[in-house]
Formats: structure tokens, C-alpha cells, sequence
């Protein structure tokens, strides 16, 4: 994949897909711009939105959307491509076809080619082939070659090697599907430990997102992924590990005696839960004899 160029890639799934920007946001070799179908609160459960620049295409007005419009798309991108570097990945190409005809999409096509030449950015459009004409989708890969997207970015590579050496690395990171309790948000759960023979901040970031879509607030532990040492940054996880370990057994707890509190109590214990505050003060009302 070189900078300078637009490519089009084979849409698999929504979670490979983000995945991928996940990895090439984390790499810290450029800022990342996303235009997804996937609303925020969606978005979250695959990548850090903190570290990506990310638009909802949709028909809704709202903060972070944009209509499925080629101009409004154009003036974003052109305004990024003046400056910085990255990637830019535009989703929902078919949808864009729906709402501006085949001839306009390609027109749009045409120009970011144009405009990306000897800029320091690439632009990445995931497709679905079947979606399209055969001759339409021949005449969109003259102007977006396609391409395969590696399965981890290079900054990952260089993690797993470090020292000279691979190492294979635990895996209790996968996606787990959580129940959902009657307010909406995610019921806790027990993660596997990471362990610290292996412990890498590739792992931890994963692990964040994980503990991020069960809705808790674990701020505490992000300066480990960028501003300290391997043995301080495992330090500070195992703390933030125990919290949140404690967080998981209140919650339970909470669920099988919901019928000794009034909701307002229940939502309070809840709030403080996932945000990790008074944790030792719950425990001692509800844990402990």
C-alpha cells in the first residue's frame, strides 16, 4: 500500500474491517479518517474512537454525522489532504452509488485519485463486488486498484518482535458477547487475566476496548500504553485489573438481589460501578458479612 494512491479492498465484515483501522490508528503514523455506516456508540465496541477521526454516514441529523452527500465527503477529505498524513477509509461505497448514481460516484472516485497524487495520505474504499456492475466495477478499478489489507500493521510486527524474537502471544482478547440488562447497558463480566509473561501494550489495548464496551471508565490505565516503562505499565493494569475484577462481583451481585433495592438506588450503584468509584464502600454494604 503506498501513500499517494486510492485503493479499493474486499469488504469481508464490519469487525475486520475496523480492526484494521484499529491496528492503523494505534501504529502512530498518521491520523486516521473514517467515514462509517456504524453510528459511535457502535463504532466503540471495535476501535478507540479516541484515536480516530470518525463520521457517520447517515440521513440523521446529528453531532459527528454526515449525509451520504459527495460534496460534503469531498470537502472533508480535501481539507485533510493539504495537511498532516494518513489513511482516509470511506465505507458504504454501495450506498453512496444509491443515493448518486454510478457516473457521480466515479466522478468522486476520479477526483480523490487526483487530489491524493503526492500526498502523504492513502485512501482505502471497502467494497462489496457483488453489489456492483461488472463493467461499472471494472472502470472503479481503474481508478482504485484493488488491494488486500494485512491482517496486522506493521507496528504490531515490530511489538511482536521485539528482541529479535516471536513470541506467541496468549489470546484471551477475542470478542465476547455480554448479555444486556433491562436499562440497556451491558452486563459485567470476568475477563482471563493477562499474564505478564507476554504482556504487551498490543494486548492492553484490546483489553481496554473490551472493558470500554461493558461501559466502564478505565482512564486510569491508558497513560500505560504510551508513557511508561513495560513494568510500570503492567503494574498499573494489575491495579485497574482488581478494580475492575471488584466492579464485575458488585455487579453481579446487584443482579441477583435486584429486588432488595429501588431502582434509584440500583442505578446509583450501578453508575459508581462503571466508573469505578467507591468501590471499597459498595463492597462493604453488599460483599461483605
Amino acid at each position: 500500500m503506498e501513500i499517494g494512491k486510492i485503493y479499493t479492498c474486499e469488504f469481508v465484515t464490519d469487525e475486520e474491517t475496523l480492526a484494521w483501522v484499529d491496528r492503523q490508528s494505534q501504529s502512530q503514523e498518521g491520523h486516521v479518517l473514517l467515514f462509517s455506516r456504524l453510528p459511535h456508540r457502535r463504532l466503540v465496541e471495535h476501535l478507540d474512537i479516541n484515536t480516530v477521526e470518525a463520521y457517520w454516514l447517515t440521513e440523521r441529523v446529528t453531532e459527528g454525522a454526515i449525509r451520504p452527500d459527495l460534496d460534503g465527503i469531498s470537502n472533508i477529505i480535501l481539507s485533510h489532504l493539504s495537511n498532516h498524513n494518513g489513511v482516509i477509509m470511506v465505507e458504504g461505497l454501495e450506498w453512496l452509488v444509491t443515493q448518486n448514481g454510478e457516473d457521480n460516484t466515479l466522478a468522486f472516485v476520479r477526483m480523490l485519485r487526483e487530489s491524493v497524487h503526492r500526498k502523504n495520505w492513502t485512501i482505502l474504499i471497502p467494497i462489496r463486488t457483488l453489489a456492483f456492475d461488472p463493467l461499472w466495477l471494472a472502470r472503479l478499478r481503474r481508478e482504485a486498484p484493488g488491494i488486500v489489507l494485512s491482517e496486522r500493521s506493521d507496528s504490531e510486527e515490530d511489538i511482536q518482535n521485539e528482541g529479535g524474537q516471536t513470541e506467541l502471544e496468549p489470546e484471551p482478547v477475542e470478542t465476547i458477547p455480554m448479555s444486556i440488562l433491562e436499562d440497556g447497558s451491558p452486563q459485567l463480566i470476568q475477563l482471563t487475566r493477562l499474564p505478564r509473561i507476554g504482556f504487551t501494550t498490543s494486548l492492553l489495548r484490546k483489553r481496554i476496548l473490551q472493558w470500554r464496551r461493558m461501559g466502564l471508565d478505565v482512564s486510569e490505565v491508558e497513560p500505560a500504553l504510551s508513557v511508561m516503562g513495560e513494568e510500570q505499565a503492567y503494574d498499573l493494569y494489575s491495579v485497574v485489573e482488581e478494580k475492575v475484577r471488584k466492579a464485575v462481583d458488585l455487579d453481579r451481585y446487584l443482579t441477583a438481589h435486584r429486588d432488595r433495592f429501588s431502582a434509584s438506588e440500583e442505578a446509583s450503584a450501578r453508575f459508581r460501578i462503571r466508573q469505578l468509584t467507591g468501590l471499597e464502600e459498595l463492597s462493604k454494604m453488599y460483599l461483605e458479612p
